[in-house]
């Protein structure tokens, strides 16, 4: 039975895939949702997000949050602390400036 059990998965599978013929003939696919969403993180990506995250908590409470303290908490060496800080705050920074750069379209228009 380990072929139907296959069988099975793989009609599964097709299922989450939609298709629609227009008039035309022309043929359009819809993904299935989880492939739509945005892609997962790699881990140093992860770990960039969530410093950028103890960075702004930092921030916000008029304090500076070291490489030694971002290596102490991921367990990384402090020169990768260090980087992981850098990085961090450019992704701040780009996250940033996209929220002004949409504000100004939203005002603007």
């Amino acid at each position: 039975m380990p072929t139907a059990l296959a069988a099975e998965a793989a009609a599964g599978e097709l299922a989450a895939w939609e298709a629609s013929v227009t008039d035309t003939g022309a043929a359009t696919v819809r993904l299935p949702e989880q492939q739509t969403e945005e892609p997962e993180l790699d881990p140093v990506q992860q770990q960039i997000v969530t410093v950028a995250g103890w960075l702004a908590e930092a921030e916000e409470a008029g304090q500076k949050l070291s490489g030694a303290e971002v290596a102490r908490r991921l367990g990384l060496p402090p020169k990768t602390g260090q980087r992981r800080v850098n990085a961090a705050a450019e992704y701040l920074e780009e996250q940033r400036r996209q929220q002004g750069r949409a504000h100004l379209r939203s005002v603007s228009r």
